[in-house]
Protein backbone atom coordinates (compact mmCIF):
# COMPACT_ATOMS: atom_id res chain seq x y z
CA UNK A 1 0.00 0.00 0.00
CA UNK A 2 1.19 3.70 -0.53
CA UNK A 3 1.54 6.75 0.34
CA UNK A 4 0.40 9.29 -2.12
CA UNK A 5 0.88 12.84 -0.73
CA UNK A 6 2.53 14.90 2.27
CA UNK A 7 0.21 17.84 3.06
CA UNK A 8 2.17 19.36 5.73
CA UNK A 9 0.11 21.92 6.98
CA UNK A 10 -3.08 22.32 4.51
CA UNK A 11 -5.20 25.33 4.65
CA UNK A 12 -8.08 26.56 3.53
CA UNK A 13 -8.63 29.38 1.23
CA UNK A 14 -10.22 32.69 2.10
CA UNK A 15 -12.61 33.64 -0.88
CA UNK A 16 -11.52 36.78 -2.11
CA UNK A 17 -14.31 39.49 -3.72
CA UNK A 18 -15.17 38.56 -6.86
CA UNK A 19 -14.11 41.32 -10.00
CA UNK A 20 -17.40 42.77 -10.86
CA UNK A 21 -19.84 45.93 -10.77
CA UNK A 22 -20.99 46.12 -7.79
CA UNK A 23 -24.01 47.25 -8.89
CA UNK A 24 -24.72 46.11 -11.97
CA UNK A 25 -25.57 42.10 -12.86
CA UNK A 26 -26.97 40.91 -16.53
CA UNK A 27 -30.20 39.20 -16.79
CA UNK A 28 -31.10 36.44 -19.34
CA UNK A 29 -35.10 35.60 -19.73
CA UNK A 30 -37.03 32.81 -21.01
CA UNK A 31 -38.15 32.75 -24.87
CA UNK A 32 -41.45 34.01 -22.91
CA UNK A 33 -40.28 36.63 -20.88
CA UNK A 34 -38.66 38.61 -23.48
CA UNK A 35 -39.39 42.16 -23.16
CA UNK A 36 -38.66 44.29 -26.49
CA UNK A 37 -40.27 47.56 -25.11
CA UNK A 38 -37.09 48.36 -23.05
CA UNK A 39 -34.50 50.97 -24.17
CA UNK A 40 -31.28 49.91 -25.23
CA UNK A 41 -28.17 50.55 -23.01
CA UNK A 42 -26.80 53.14 -25.09
CA UNK A 43 -29.56 55.03 -25.42
CA UNK A 44 -29.81 55.03 -21.78
CA UNK A 45 -26.61 56.37 -21.43
CA UNK A 46 -26.88 58.72 -24.19
CA UNK A 47 -30.29 60.40 -22.69
CA UNK A 48 -32.18 59.64 -25.83
CA UNK A 49 -34.26 56.90 -24.05
CA UNK A 50 -36.13 57.16 -20.71
CA UNK A 51 -34.73 54.70 -18.32
CA UNK A 52 -36.71 52.19 -17.17
CA UNK A 53 -37.00 50.59 -13.91
CA UNK A 54 -39.67 48.19 -14.18
CA UNK A 55 -39.31 44.68 -16.14
CA UNK A 56 -42.58 44.75 -17.00
CA UNK A 57 -42.73 40.93 -15.79
CA UNK A 58 -44.30 39.66 -12.35
CA UNK A 59 -41.78 37.20 -11.20
CA UNK A 60 -38.67 39.36 -11.73
CA UNK A 61 -40.42 42.58 -10.61
CA UNK A 62 -41.33 40.42 -7.71
CA UNK A 63 -37.45 38.98 -6.73
CA UNK A 64 -36.36 42.76 -6.86
CA UNK A 65 -39.41 43.82 -4.41
CA UNK A 66 -39.17 41.02 -2.25
CA UNK A 67 -35.09 41.53 -1.63
CA UNK A 68 -36.11 45.58 -1.06
CA UNK A 69 -34.46 46.58 -4.42
CA UNK A 70 -34.61 49.53 -6.56
CA UNK A 71 -33.57 49.51 -10.25
CA UNK A 72 -31.72 52.70 -11.30
CA UNK A 73 -31.91 50.91 -15.43
CA UNK A 74 -33.54 48.27 -17.16
CA UNK A 75 -32.09 48.33 -20.98
CA UNK A 76 -31.38 45.69 -23.68
CA UNK A 77 -27.80 44.43 -24.33
CA UNK A 78 -27.35 43.62 -27.82
CA UNK A 79 -27.91 45.87 -30.92
CA UNK A 80 -29.72 44.00 -33.42
CA UNK A 81 -27.71 43.34 -36.56
CA UNK A 82 -29.95 45.27 -39.04
CA UNK A 83 -29.23 48.46 -36.91
CA UNK A 84 -25.43 47.88 -36.94
CA UNK A 85 -25.85 47.60 -40.43
CA UNK A 86 -27.58 50.58 -41.21
CA UNK A 87 -25.12 52.56 -39.02
CA UNK A 88 -21.87 51.39 -40.84
CA UNK A 89 -21.78 53.29 -43.55
CA UNK A 90 -21.12 56.41 -41.78
CA UNK A 91 -23.53 56.92 -39.11
CA UNK A 92 -21.73 55.92 -36.21
CA UNK A 93 -22.87 54.54 -32.67
CA UNK A 94 -21.93 57.59 -31.55
CA UNK A 95 -24.94 59.17 -33.48
CA UNK A 96 -26.88 55.54 -32.84
CA UNK A 97 -26.62 55.93 -29.27
CA UNK A 98 -28.72 59.61 -29.70
CA UNK A 99 -32.12 58.24 -31.42
CA UNK A 100 -33.94 54.78 -29.97
CA UNK A 101 -32.41 51.36 -31.18
CA UNK A 102 -35.23 48.95 -32.30
CA UNK A 103 -35.68 45.75 -30.67
CA UNK A 104 -35.99 44.15 -34.47
CA UNK A 105 -33.64 41.06 -33.47
CA UNK A 106 -33.84 38.49 -36.42
CA UNK A 107 -34.18 34.82 -36.13
CA UNK A 108 -30.71 33.18 -35.43
CA UNK A 109 -30.21 36.25 -33.18
CA UNK A 110 -32.96 35.20 -30.95
CA UNK A 111 -32.51 31.97 -31.09
CA UNK A 112 -28.69 32.53 -29.31
CA UNK A 113 -30.76 34.51 -26.81
CA UNK A 114 -29.07 37.58 -27.33
CA UNK A 115 -32.95 39.57 -27.87
CA UNK A 116 -33.04 38.05 -24.03
CA UNK A 117 -30.15 39.35 -22.62
CA UNK A 118 -30.64 42.74 -20.24
CA UNK A 119 -28.27 44.71 -18.34
CA UNK A 120 -29.99 45.82 -14.85
CA UNK A 121 -28.36 48.78 -12.65
CA UNK A 122 -29.52 49.11 -9.10
CA UNK A 123 -29.73 52.02 -7.36
CA UNK A 124 -27.23 51.07 -4.67
CA UNK A 125 -23.88 48.48 -4.34
CA UNK A 126 -25.36 45.28 -2.95
CA UNK A 127 -24.32 41.45 -2.87
CA UNK A 128 -25.01 40.84 -6.55
CA UNK A 129 -24.48 37.24 -6.57
CA UNK A 130 -26.85 36.64 -3.63
CA UNK A 131 -29.24 38.89 -6.00
CA UNK A 132 -28.56 36.95 -9.04
CA UNK A 133 -29.23 33.82 -6.77
CA UNK A 134 -32.64 34.76 -6.54
CA UNK A 135 -32.99 35.53 -9.70
CA UNK A 136 -32.47 32.43 -10.97
CA UNK A 137 -35.63 31.23 -8.58
CA UNK A 138 -37.42 32.90 -11.29
CA UNK A 139 -39.71 30.92 -14.08
CA UNK A 140 -39.25 33.88 -16.02
CA UNK A 141 -35.31 33.86 -15.98
CA UNK A 142 -33.12 31.65 -17.82
CA UNK A 143 -29.91 32.85 -15.90
CA UNK A 144 -28.84 36.02 -14.07
CA UNK A 145 -24.86 36.61 -13.38
CA UNK A 146 -22.77 39.78 -12.26
CA UNK A 147 -20.96 42.14 -14.81
CA UNK A 148 -17.28 40.85 -14.30
CA UNK A 149 -15.05 42.99 -15.01
CA UNK A 150 -12.52 41.46 -17.76
CA UNK A 151 -8.32 41.70 -17.51
CA UNK A 152 -6.28 41.88 -20.56
CA UNK A 153 -4.42 38.65 -21.74
CA UNK A 154 -4.93 34.82 -21.10
CA UNK A 155 -5.26 35.45 -17.11
CA UNK A 156 -8.36 33.76 -16.12
CA UNK A 157 -11.19 35.47 -14.57
CA UNK A 158 -11.53 32.40 -11.99
CA UNK A 159 -11.71 34.01 -8.37
CA UNK A 160 -9.08 32.10 -6.78
CA UNK A 161 -6.12 32.91 -9.52
CA UNK A 162 -4.81 35.04 -7.79
CA UNK A 163 -3.61 32.81 -5.05
CA UNK A 164 -2.04 30.49 -7.51
CA UNK A 165 1.61 31.00 -8.34
CA UNK A 166 2.21 28.27 -10.31
CA UNK A 167 0.79 28.76 -13.33
CA UNK A 168 2.72 32.08 -14.36
CA UNK A 169 5.86 30.72 -13.08
CA UNK A 170 5.67 27.91 -15.80
CA UNK A 171 4.71 30.28 -18.45
CA UNK A 172 1.14 29.13 -18.32
CA UNK A 173 -0.74 32.50 -19.94
CA UNK A 174 1.33 33.03 -23.07
CA UNK A 175 0.80 29.31 -23.52
CA UNK A 176 -2.81 29.50 -23.08
CA UNK A 177 -2.55 32.21 -26.35
CA UNK A 178 -1.89 29.16 -28.19
CA UNK A 179 -3.66 25.95 -26.52
CA UNK A 180 -5.82 25.82 -23.57
CA UNK A 181 -6.62 22.11 -24.26
CA UNK A 182 -8.33 20.10 -27.13
CA UNK A 183 -12.16 19.05 -25.81
CA UNK A 184 -11.80 15.45 -27.02
CA UNK A 185 -8.29 15.16 -25.19
CA UNK A 186 -8.78 13.13 -21.88
CA UNK A 187 -6.82 13.63 -18.56
CA UNK A 188 -6.33 10.66 -16.40
CA UNK A 189 -6.59 11.30 -12.70
CA UNK A 190 -5.71 7.65 -10.94
CA UNK A 191 -5.91 8.67 -7.27
CA UNK A 192 -8.50 9.00 -4.24
CA UNK A 193 -10.92 9.70 -7.08
CA UNK A 194 -12.67 13.17 -7.82
CA UNK A 195 -15.44 15.33 -6.33
CA UNK A 196 -17.64 14.59 -8.67
CA UNK A 197 -20.49 17.40 -8.15
CA UNK A 198 -17.32 19.82 -7.36
CA UNK A 199 -18.13 23.28 -9.18
CA UNK A 200 -15.11 23.51 -10.88
CA UNK A 201 -14.90 20.09 -12.49
CA UNK A 202 -18.18 18.25 -12.55
CA UNK A 203 -18.77 19.69 -16.09
CA UNK A 204 -15.42 18.14 -17.76
CA UNK A 205 -15.43 14.99 -16.08
CA UNK A 206 -15.73 11.29 -18.31
CA UNK A 207 -17.44 8.53 -16.88
CA UNK A 208 -15.05 7.00 -14.77
CA UNK A 209 -14.48 3.84 -12.27
CA UNK A 210 -14.31 3.21 -8.29
CA UNK A 211 -11.55 0.12 -8.70
CA UNK A 212 -10.88 0.07 -4.64
CA UNK A 213 -11.76 -3.43 -3.48
CA UNK A 214 -9.72 -3.88 0.32
CA UNK A 215 -11.23 -7.11 1.39
CA UNK A 216 -7.97 -7.25 3.26
CA UNK A 217 -6.95 -6.14 7.43
CA UNK A 218 -5.11 -2.50 7.97
CA UNK A 219 -2.98 -4.56 10.76
CA UNK A 220 -1.81 -2.12 13.42
CA UNK A 221 -0.67 0.55 11.49
CA UNK A 222 -4.06 1.18 9.47
CA UNK A 223 -7.49 2.13 10.65
CA UNK A 224 -10.06 1.37 7.66
CA UNK A 225 -12.20 4.70 6.81
CA UNK A 226 -15.15 5.00 4.35
CA UNK A 227 -15.40 3.39 0.91
CA UNK A 228 -12.85 0.71 0.93
CA UNK A 229 -14.59 -2.05 -0.59
CA UNK A 230 -16.85 -3.23 -4.02
CA UNK A 231 -15.69 -1.62 -6.86
CA UNK A 232 -18.38 0.46 -8.94
CA UNK A 233 -18.85 3.57 -11.37
CA UNK A 234 -19.14 6.26 -8.45
CA UNK A 235 -15.18 7.48 -8.27
CA UNK A 236 -16.29 10.01 -5.30
CA UNK A 237 -13.30 11.44 -4.09
CA UNK A 238 -13.63 10.33 0.18
CA UNK A 239 -10.22 11.68 0.94
CA UNK A 240 -9.28 15.59 -1.28
CA UNK A 241 -5.98 14.55 -2.86
CA UNK A 242 -7.38 12.92 -6.34
CA UNK A 243 -9.59 16.46 -6.25
CA UNK A 244 -6.57 18.71 -6.11
CA UNK A 245 -4.66 16.77 -8.82
CA UNK A 246 -7.57 17.09 -10.96
CA UNK A 247 -7.81 20.58 -10.56
CA UNK A 248 -4.23 21.68 -10.62
CA UNK A 249 -4.61 19.61 -14.37
CA UNK A 250 -7.87 20.33 -15.59
CA UNK A 251 -10.02 22.54 -13.99
CA UNK A 252 -12.95 24.45 -15.45
CA UNK A 253 -11.18 28.09 -16.46
CA UNK A 254 -11.88 31.52 -17.37
CA UNK A 255 -15.04 31.11 -15.72
CA UNK A 256 -15.03 33.67 -12.36
CA UNK A 257 -15.12 31.12 -10.24
CA UNK A 258 -12.73 28.42 -8.58
CA UNK A 259 -9.05 28.13 -10.05
CA UNK A 260 -7.88 27.68 -13.57
CA UNK A 261 -5.92 24.29 -14.73
CA UNK A 262 -3.21 23.57 -17.09
CA UNK A 263 -5.04 22.16 -19.54
CA UNK A 264 -8.32 23.82 -18.97
CA UNK A 265 -10.18 22.55 -22.44
CA UNK A 266 -9.73 19.06 -21.96
CA UNK A 267 -11.58 16.47 -20.34
CA UNK A 268 -10.52 14.68 -16.83
CA UNK A 269 -11.46 10.74 -16.18
CA UNK A 270 -11.54 10.14 -12.70
CA UNK A 271 -10.32 6.32 -11.71
CA UNK A 272 -10.71 5.73 -7.77
CA UNK A 273 -7.72 3.30 -6.46
CA UNK A 274 -7.10 4.54 -2.73
CA UNK A 275 -8.87 5.06 0.10
CA UNK A 276 -9.05 6.30 3.47
CA UNK A 277 -7.02 5.38 6.58
CA UNK A 278 -5.90 6.48 9.70
CA UNK A 279 -2.02 5.78 10.13
CA UNK A 280 -1.37 5.06 13.47
CA UNK A 281 2.26 4.92 12.68
CA UNK A 282 2.48 8.63 12.18
CA UNK A 283 -0.76 10.11 13.21
CA UNK A 284 -2.55 11.51 10.60
CA UNK A 285 -5.28 10.44 8.07
CA UNK A 286 -4.34 9.98 4.77
CA UNK A 287 -5.01 7.63 1.49
CA UNK A 288 -3.51 4.40 0.25
CA UNK A 289 -4.01 1.68 -2.26
CA UNK A 290 -3.05 -1.81 -3.47
CA UNK A 291 -1.00 -2.48 -6.44
CA UNK A 292 -4.08 -4.99 -7.59
CA UNK A 293 -6.26 -1.83 -7.68
CA UNK A 294 -3.72 0.76 -9.02
CA UNK A 295 -3.17 -1.45 -12.01
CA UNK A 296 -6.77 -2.27 -12.51
CA UNK A 297 -6.95 1.64 -12.60
CA UNK A 298 -4.69 2.56 -15.33
CA UNK A 299 -5.23 -0.23 -17.61
CA UNK A 300 -8.84 0.94 -17.15
CA UNK A 301 -7.81 4.44 -18.18
CA UNK A 302 -5.83 3.71 -21.10
CA UNK A 303 -8.63 1.42 -22.41
CA UNK A 304 -11.35 4.20 -21.54
CA UNK A 305 -9.04 6.49 -24.06
CA UNK A 306 -6.93 8.55 -22.07
CA UNK A 307 -4.30 10.20 -23.80
CA UNK A 308 -2.40 11.40 -20.41
CA UNK A 309 -2.23 9.42 -17.03
CA UNK A 310 -1.50 11.46 -13.87
CA UNK A 311 0.23 9.34 -11.09
CA UNK A 312 0.54 11.30 -7.49
CA UNK A 313 1.40 8.04 -5.63
CA UNK A 314 4.06 5.90 -5.22
CA UNK A 315 6.23 3.37 -3.21
CA UNK A 316 10.24 1.64 -2.65
CA UNK A 317 9.37 -1.32 -4.38
CA UNK A 318 9.10 -1.55 -8.33
CA UNK A 319 5.44 -2.29 -9.71
CA UNK A 320 3.39 -1.89 -12.32
CA UNK A 321 5.75 -2.49 -14.84
CA UNK A 322 3.03 -4.48 -17.18
CA UNK A 323 0.72 -1.94 -17.18
CA UNK A 324 2.96 1.05 -17.73
CA UNK A 325 4.42 -0.92 -21.13
CA UNK A 326 0.70 -1.65 -21.85
CA UNK A 327 -0.07 2.28 -21.45
CA UNK A 328 3.40 2.88 -23.21
CA UNK A 329 2.42 0.88 -26.09
CA UNK A 330 -0.52 2.61 -26.83
CA UNK A 331 0.58 5.93 -27.21
CA UNK A 332 -0.34 7.22 -23.77
CA UNK A 333 1.88 9.50 -21.19
CA UNK A 334 2.04 8.92 -17.96
CA UNK A 335 3.24 11.34 -15.57
CA UNK A 336 4.37 9.96 -12.21
CA UNK A 337 5.49 12.13 -8.90
CA UNK A 338 8.95 11.07 -7.04
CA UNK A 339 7.95 11.21 -3.62
CA UNK A 340 8.77 13.32 -0.65
CA UNK A 341 11.09 11.45 1.34
CA UNK A 342 14.17 14.19 0.72
CA UNK A 343 16.06 11.17 -0.58
CA UNK A 344 17.87 9.91 -3.85
CA UNK A 345 16.41 6.19 -3.66
CA UNK A 346 14.26 4.96 -6.54
CA UNK A 347 10.42 5.40 -6.20
CA UNK A 348 7.99 3.50 -7.93
CA UNK A 349 6.10 4.41 -10.91
CA UNK A 350 8.69 7.51 -10.88
CA UNK A 351 11.65 5.17 -11.73
CA UNK A 352 10.18 3.23 -14.54
CA UNK A 353 11.48 4.35 -17.79
CA UNK A 354 7.97 4.38 -19.49
CA UNK A 355 6.95 7.33 -17.27
CA UNK A 356 8.32 10.94 -16.75
CA UNK A 357 8.94 12.34 -13.32
CA UNK A 358 8.13 15.22 -11.61
CA UNK A 359 9.72 16.86 -8.49
CA UNK A 360 8.36 19.97 -6.65
CA UNK A 361 10.19 23.22 -6.19
CA UNK A 362 8.96 26.22 -4.48
CA UNK A 363 7.89 29.67 -6.02
CA UNK A 364 11.39 30.82 -5.31
CA UNK A 365 12.50 28.44 -7.60
CA UNK A 366 13.95 26.21 -5.16
CA UNK A 367 13.62 22.49 -4.93
CA UNK A 368 11.30 21.54 -2.24
CA UNK A 369 12.91 20.04 1.02
CA UNK A 370 10.87 17.07 0.47
CA UNK A 371 11.46 16.30 -3.07
CA UNK A 372 13.37 13.30 -4.00
CA UNK A 373 15.89 13.68 -6.47
CA UNK A 374 18.82 11.55 -8.40
CA UNK A 375 19.59 9.59 -11.47
CA UNK A 376 16.82 7.16 -10.29
CA UNK A 377 14.41 9.54 -11.85
CA UNK A 378 15.56 8.87 -15.49
CA UNK A 379 15.50 12.49 -16.36
CA UNK A 380 12.90 14.01 -14.37
CA UNK A 381 11.36 17.51 -14.50
CA UNK A 382 10.43 19.64 -11.95
CA UNK A 383 7.66 22.10 -11.45
CA UNK A 384 5.50 23.69 -8.45
CA UNK A 385 4.78 21.93 -5.45
CA UNK A 386 4.73 24.38 -2.28
CA UNK A 387 1.40 25.84 -1.56
CA UNK A 388 -0.49 24.75 -4.10
CA UNK A 389 -3.97 26.38 -4.61
CA UNK A 390 -6.67 23.96 -6.20
CA UNK A 391 -10.04 22.10 -5.95
CA UNK A 392 -10.73 20.11 -2.76
CA UNK A 393 -13.67 17.60 -1.99
CA UNK A 394 -16.86 18.68 -0.50
CA UNK A 395 -16.92 21.56 -3.28
CA UNK A 396 -14.10 23.24 -1.11
CA UNK A 397 -10.61 24.61 -2.06
CA UNK A 398 -7.18 24.29 -0.54
CA UNK A 399 -4.14 24.61 -0.42
CA UNK A 400 -1.15 21.44 -0.57
CA UNK A 401 2.06 20.98 -1.00
CA UNK A 402 4.09 17.82 -1.89
CA UNK A 403 5.52 16.13 -5.69
CA UNK A 404 2.17 14.64 -5.96
CA UNK A 405 1.00 18.81 -6.67
CA UNK A 406 4.03 19.03 -8.72
CA UNK A 407 2.72 16.38 -11.07
CA UNK A 408 -0.80 17.44 -12.32
CA UNK A 409 0.89 20.65 -13.81
CA UNK A 410 2.87 18.09 -16.00
CA UNK A 411 0.48 16.21 -16.86
CA UNK A 412 -1.45 19.26 -17.81
CA UNK A 413 1.32 20.35 -20.29
CA UNK A 414 1.09 17.06 -21.56
CA UNK A 415 -2.54 17.38 -22.00
CA UNK A 416 -1.71 20.89 -24.23
CA UNK A 417 0.87 18.92 -26.25
CA UNK A 418 -1.66 16.58 -27.31
CA UNK A 419 -3.96 18.74 -28.09
CA UNK A 420 -1.95 20.64 -30.57
CA UNK A 421 -1.46 17.47 -32.28
CA UNK A 422 -4.87 16.67 -32.70
CA UNK A 423 -5.75 19.82 -33.63
CA UNK A 424 -2.87 18.97 -37.06
CA UNK A 425 -4.93 15.59 -37.09
CA UNK A 426 -1.79 13.90 -35.58
CA UNK A 427 -0.37 11.86 -32.69
CA UNK A 428 3.38 12.28 -31.49
CA UNK A 429 4.97 9.40 -29.71
CA UNK A 430 4.80 8.92 -25.87
CA UNK A 431 9.23 9.35 -26.50
CA UNK A 432 8.77 12.72 -28.05
CA UNK A 433 6.20 14.18 -25.99
CA UNK A 434 8.58 13.37 -22.73
CA UNK A 435 11.16 15.26 -25.07
CA UNK A 436 9.72 18.05 -25.87
CA UNK A 437 9.00 19.07 -22.08
CA UNK A 438 12.57 17.67 -21.20
CA UNK A 439 14.75 19.88 -23.65
CA UNK A 440 12.17 23.23 -22.80
CA UNK A 441 12.54 23.34 -19.74
CA UNK A 442 14.39 25.92 -18.34
CA UNK A 443 17.29 25.13 -16.78
CA UNK A 444 18.05 24.84 -13.01
CA UNK A 445 21.02 24.58 -10.46
CA UNK A 446 23.90 23.53 -12.33
CA UNK A 447 21.92 23.22 -15.41
CA UNK A 448 20.22 20.04 -18.18
CA UNK A 449 20.83 16.90 -15.84
CA UNK A 450 21.25 18.70 -12.48
CA UNK A 451 20.95 16.27 -9.28
CA UNK A 452 18.49 17.93 -7.75
CA UNK A 453 16.28 19.56 -10.48
CA UNK A 454 17.04 17.05 -13.28
CA UNK A 455 16.14 18.75 -16.74
CA UNK A 456 14.56 22.15 -15.02
CA UNK A 457 11.47 23.79 -14.64
CA UNK A 458 8.46 23.03 -17.23
CA UNK A 459 7.74 25.65 -19.65
CA UNK A 460 5.14 25.99 -20.92
CA UNK A 461 5.02 28.18 -23.79
CA UNK A 462 8.40 26.91 -24.88
CA UNK A 463 6.74 23.37 -25.03
CA UNK A 464 3.85 24.39 -26.82
CA UNK A 465 6.11 26.25 -29.54
CA UNK A 466 8.46 23.63 -30.00
CA UNK A 467 5.32 21.11 -30.67
CA UNK A 468 4.62 23.78 -33.10
CA UNK A 469 7.78 23.69 -34.57
CA UNK A 470 7.76 19.46 -35.00
CA UNK A 471 4.37 19.52 -36.16
CA UNK A 472 5.40 21.75 -38.98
Amino acid sequence: MFNPRSEQGPRRLVKRSPNYVPNELILKTVVEARNDELPHYLNVVAGASAATTSFSDASIDGVLQRLDLRTRSIARVFVPRTVISAALPGVGFRTLASSPISAEYQEDEDAYGLSRIYKITLERDVNVLRVCDELRTSNAVENARPNFIAEVFQRPSDEFYGYQWGPAIIGCEAGWEIEIGHPDVVLAIVDSGVDLRHEDLASKLKPGEDFVDFQGSGGSRYELLGDYRNRDFEPQDEDGHGTHCAGISAAESNNARGIAGVCWGGKVLPVRVMFRVFDNFEGRETSVGTDVDIDAGIKFAVDAGAHVINLSLGGPDSSYEEVLQYAYDRNVCVLAATGNENSSAPSYPASNPKTLAVGAINSNLNRASFSNYGSAYNQFVMAPGVEIASTYKDNGYLYLQGTSMATPFVTGLAGLIVSRTLRNGERLPVEEVYKIIRETATPLGSGKGDLFYGEGLINVVAALEATNQRLN
